[in-house]
């Protein structure tokens, strides 16, 4: 985003918060509207905020007073603390998490522990049991009623038996999803691995899987857990054959129905267009012997005709799941399947009868080695982690060492040091919009709210656009600001400030009375302490006079409140804080 965009942006979310500042307060001076009006783009953008906030801005899911307080401590957070921390959470097995590990042992998941195999018996195959057994009971007490019925009559009996109700195998084939979704929230809120957390929201969308889909749903668990999470700071190559093998992906895409007969792009498509080269690298249908570099084997690009050719090489990828193979649901190679005559993916020959699997690791490797799947993917990445539109430089560097580390274990580990090191990372700000999932794990975090997510909870998200694995389209949830900044999700992201202060979710509960010292007492000090407090940073005074405003509702600002008057005000003025344009960026 340009400076100039984001001023703008800036100006317009201030003038929509002080205007709910003002409908909020009533007796706020005409004043503060005037000012608003006035507020030039200058006076709009932000300042860069103390390192220490940046970084549990963006690394993390927003600061909360403890972990400010933490890093803080010691003489302040310079750049070798902040290079520490930053390696710290890079290495997230090397942080203890009992805090969260608790509150999930006490949420008594019961799936997320499973194997793939023991999901798919558990959760598929006793689905699809219980529900033939009650369709069947269902049809004998049918056909037991349809004879019984005229006796029932000519005895004059009024009422007879009840139909057996119907089995909800939904329920029990949506479980593992539905706790998944659960355990992501209390880790985003709770864990102190705050990095693997940002970077399994950003790889989830950028391999995204549809999940609540009833076939999908009970294997979306390893997905999660064994594709994303564990290759999150490890090797791309990996990850990449690790999602492509994954039964969620397999029947999202479609690949666990391609066959040598009638080969199925869907997954191919998306492989190259989404989790590698990316649409900038898309130089259309024209030939592939017209493409730069394409006679020397490194092709700048690739074409449609790469893309039918890679989904011949991965047909025969597919699931266990019963027809005419083992009923496990594991990745299965179905060499009955597999096309395996010769092919040529961006310009490398894949000679006829290869061993199982060959082909489609072949064009795996291809895609990970290339140039422009550097750039693209870290381009994503910086995107993710500073700004909707990095420099050239940042990108560039990124993807150096994205592509030279491309053999390592840790490859992603070190793109993301580069990136969090970087100079653009430490002095920008104010480019990045947080979306609805961030933006209410930060206000929970922030207000030291006591979490449990529950359906009404989970059901708000929904609303605000970014319920968890249910964005349908393979591109994932947006990540620029253009998405999150009309109407729709800003009045979503008030009524969420609203509800989690005045506790109006169950199992959701912040006492911002409590918290507040007992010192801090004037309407101007408290919007000062509350606004420096979930922002991580002092606040603009036109935000801090506008909450001071609404507390002070006509009197003076500089006077302090009684315990009844604040207890009655600060709920609303702590939400407007939250709902400040300060809040919402990054």
């Amino acid at each position: 985003m340009s400076d100039t965009a984001d001023a703008e942006s800036l100006v317009f979310s201030r003038r929509q918060f002080l205007g709910a500042a003002l409908g909020a307060a009533a007796l706020a001076p005409r004043a503060l509207a005037e000012a608003a009006a006035k507020t030039s783009a200058v006076a709009a953008r932000a300042g860069t905020p103390p390192l220490e906030t940046v970084a549990l801005s963006r690394l993390a899911f927003g600061p909360t007073p403890a972990e400010l307080d933490a890093l803080r401590s010691a003489g302040g957070f310079n750049r070798k603390r902040f290079a520490a921390w930053v390696e710290g959470q890079l290495h997230p097995e090397s942080i203890a998490d009992k805090d969260c590990e608790r509150r999930l042992a006490a949420a008594k998941f019961e799936t997320l522990g499973k194997d793939l195999k023991t999901l798919w018996a558990e959760h598929v195959l006793k689905a699809n049991e219980l529900r033939d057994k009650s369709l069947a009971e269902q049809k004998s007490f049918d056909a037991a009623m349809s004879t019984a019925a005229a006796v029932a009559v000519s005895s004059g009996a009024k009422t007879g038996p009840q139909r057996p109700a119907a089995f909800d195998d939904n329920k029990l084939r949506l479980q593992p999803v539905r706790e998944l979704e659960a355990a992501t929230w209390l880790r985003a809120v709770y864990s102190r691995r705050q990095l693997g957390e940002v970077l399994a929201d950003f790889w989830r969308d950028h391999f995204n899987v549809y999940a609540w889909d009833q076939q999908i749903a009970p294997v979306y668990v390893p997905f999660d857990r064994d594709a994303i999470r564990r290759h999150s700071l490890g090797n791309f190559r990996e990850m990449l054959e690790a999602t492509s093998k994954s039964p969620a992906m397999l029947f999202y895409l479609d690949n666990a129905l391609s066959q040598s007969a009638n080969p199925n792009e869907n997954y191919a498509r998306e492989l190259f267009e989404l989790h590698t080269l990316g649409a900038e690298n898309y130089l259309g249908t024209k030939d592939r012997r017209e493409v730069p570099g394409f006679a020397e084997g490194a092709p700048v690009g690739y074409v449609d005709g790469d893309v039918y050719e890679a989904a011949r090489a991965l047909t025969g990828w597919r699931v266990a799941n019963g027809h005419g193979v083992d009923d496990t649901g594991e990745f299965l190679y179905f060499d009955g399947w597999h096309d395996r005559f010769q092919k040529i993916v961006l310009g490398r020959p894949i000679q006829e009868l290869q061993p199982p699997m060959k082909d489609g690791r072949v064009v795996l490797d291809l895609l990970a080695d290339h140039a422009g799947t550097a750039r693209y993917v870290a381009r994503k990445l910086c995107r993710r982690l500073v700004g909707d539109e990095p420099s050239g430089a940042l990108v560039a560097a990124a993807a150096k060492v994205f592509h030279a580390e491309r053999r390592r274990p840790d490859q992603l580990r070190r793109v993301v040091r580069t990136i969090a090191l970087s100079d653009e990372f430490r002095t920008t700000w104010g480019r990045k919009m947080r979306r609805p999932f961030e933006v209410v794990v930060a206000m929970l975090r922030a207000t030291g709210a006591e979490f449990a997510p529950s359906d009404a909870f989970l059901g708000a998200q929904g609303r605000a656009g970014q319920r968890l694995f249910q964005w349908r389209t393979p591109d994932g949830y947006p990540d620029d600001h253009t998405r999150w900044g009309g109407t729709s999700p800003t009045l979503e992201r008030w009524r969420a400030a609203n509800t989690i202060l005045s506790n109006g979710w169950d199992g959701v509960r912040a006492d911002v009375f409590a918290q507040t010292p007992s010192k801090v007492r004037t309407p101007r000090e408290v919007a000062r302490w509350w606004c420096a407090r979930v922002l991580g940073r002092p606040a603009p005074r036109a935000t801090t006079d506008a909450i001071a405003g609404f507390l002070a509702q006509g009197r003076n600002p500089g006077s302090p409140l009684s315990d009844a008057m604040l207890k009655e005000r600060l709920v609303p003025a702590v939400a407007l804080a939250l709902m400040s344009p300060e809040f919402q960026i990054s």
